[in-house]
């Protein structure tokens, strides 16, 4: 009798399984395709002009396939923002993070150089480091006590002396690639990086965002969320301020100007931006009069500007606000964000009342995260359907498409896209 109860049982889970796969399939048609059809899709709609462009396909955003395919084809090859270099300003500083589900540590050196390892101990890999930040002068494995400075290399390793042979400079935290760029630390994955961060984004610096000194900027506030969304519908919905008069009315549509003021920036395989004066010279949004950096009109100019992959930043005259989003898979997403400003803007505010400010600061972003999430997870929910329009963009949404076309370009060129017929199939 318990072997038949246990095989109705098992019964049972299976239909209920069965059941939920097939819901769960009438619910998001897109979640099966596979990754040919996606490549596909998004390469014959980023072949589109501009004008004749339409949105980024439903399954690009919602098919399993594609979502593995750009973990290697993007984050494991892209450089990533992990934090800012004032985070860690002092040796044994370190950040943190997330690449494609490999666990990053970023370390002030002794000599103040910056270093950057995959945070797993060389032993068995558990992860070293499980804190977001802190500071160290050795970080040591709480599994078998595995110790290393913060140069990477082994310090420790209760007694293994007793395996012949054993050589601790053999046996030292896996290195990775890193890159500052105004302010900002990147790392990659990739052993051979495709780009050179600072050279590819010379022409943005040179031309758009050097004046305002980001290198300069204070860091305030270092904070995570997570949004039942994917991934590029944050970024999709930060690199266009159309949406602002509609859905930002408690945060910056309150000195921001009307859609018709913006101006995108040139099309770029590497970043985008669109830039807009603000409709005040002062308050939220303006130079601080001790500010002799900027003039004229860029006084008061905001740049929203993304780093592709997935480095959003708002800049303003008196503070940026940056965002690194990291997927979760094709349904939810992670993004760390945080706070900088001027050194003359933080220079006034009194060590009394430094907390006060953060914290008001800090809850007005908060709102401001609030008014995109409710929009950026409709956003993901509706393009789950299986009956969709057209689509099209307005003629500020050209980052949109730029995006598009970059995530195209990536994901088509590198390698292998799918197998047909027991052949692979090559993009390159």
């Amino acid at each position: 009798m318990g072997h038949k109860k246990a095989a109705t049982i098992n019964q049972l889970n299976l239909i209920l399984v069965w059941f939920m796969l097939g819901r769960n399939m009438l619910q998001n048609p897109h979640t099966n395709t596979p990754l040919l059809k996606v490549l596909d899709r998004l390469r014959n709609a980023a072949a589109q002009d501009f004008d004749q462009a339409c949105p980024i396909p439903p399954e690009v955003n919602h098919s399993s396939a594609f979502h593995q395919h750009e973990q290697q084809a993007v984050f494991q090859q892209e450089w990533i923002c992990v934090g800012r270099e004032d985070e860690i300003p002092a040796p044994g500083d370190f950040l943190t993070h997330e690449i494609a589900t490999v666990p990053v540590l970023v370390v002030r050196q002794g000599d103040h150089q910056i270093r950057a390892f995959v945070n797993a101990c060389a032993h068995r890999f558990a992860c070293l480091v499980p804190q977001a930040s802190g500071s160290a002068k050795r970080f040591t494995c709480r599994y078998h006590a595995w110790s290393y400075d913060c140069a990477g290399e082994l310090l420790r390793a209760p007694h293994m002396e007793m395996k012949p042979g054993f050589d601790p400079t053999q046996h030292r935290l896996r290195g990775l690639q890193h890159a500052c760029w105004e302010g900002f630390v990147y790392v990659t994955l990739a052993e051979q990086p495709r780009t050179q961060l600072n050279d590819v984004l010379a022409p943005l610096r040179e031309q758009v965002v050097g004046r305002y000194d980001m290198s300069c900027y204070q860091t305030l506030l270092r904070e995570t969320m997570e949004w039942d969304a994917n991934w590029k519908n944050l970024i999709e919905n930060f690199i266009e301020s159309y949406h602002v008069p509609v859905a930002h009315g408690k945060t910056f549509a309150q000195h921001k100007k009307a859609p018709a003021d913006y101006i995108c920036g040139e099309d770029s395989d590497h970043y985008c931006y669109h830039r807009a004066a603000q409709a005040e010279t002062t308050g939220l949004g303006a130079a601080h009069p001790a500010n002799k950096r900027l003039d004229g009109e860029w006084r008061r100019m905001m740049i929203d500007f993304c780093v592709f992959p997935n480095h959003l930043i708002t800049l303003m005259p008196d503070y940026l606000w940056y965002i690194s989003v990291q997927p979760l898979g094709t349904d939810r997403m992670r993004a760390t964000w945080g706070l900088a400003v001027p050194p003359e803007v933080i220079a006034e505010v009194s060590d009394a009342d430094r907390e006060a400010y953060v914290a008001e600061f800090r809850r007005y972003l908060i709102v401001a995260n609030d008014e995109d999430k409710a929009l950026v997870e409709a956003l993901h929910r509706g393009s789950s359907s299986p009956l969709l329009p057209q689509g099209t963009y307005h003629p500020i949404e050209r980052n949109l498409w730029q995006f598009m076309r970059y995530l195209a370009g990536r994901c088509q060129s590198s390698g292998c896209d799918d197998a047909r017929g027991g052949e692979l199939h090559c993009t390159r």
